[in-house]
């Protein structure tokens, strides 16, 4: 979750939703794409195309988590 709010500081007012299942399981798929991202940008011998997929994989989980956030709010009337 630490990653995702360092990503998207104006959603750090969200904790709350560590009470979500469902948003607590994209965090941690998040977390451990952003570490395979890592691992791989460190990795001596560069997989590009790989980089490129995970890249492309942590961009997707954090704009689910994003988006995931963002429509709580709103049906909650916090937004």
């Amino acid at each position: 979750m630490a990653r995702l709010f360092l990503a998207a500081p104006d959603l750090r007012g969200s904790a709350w939703m560590m009470q979500s299942p469902a948003f607590r399981r994209l965090c941690e798929a998040y977390e451990h794409a952003c570490l395979r991202r890592d691992l791989l940008r460190c990795s001596a011998p560069k997989d590009e195309g790989a980089l490129l997929r995970s890249e492309t994989e942590c961009k997707s989980l954090e704009a689910a988590a994003i988006a995931y956030i963002r429509k709580q709010r709103q049906l909650s009337g916090l937004a």
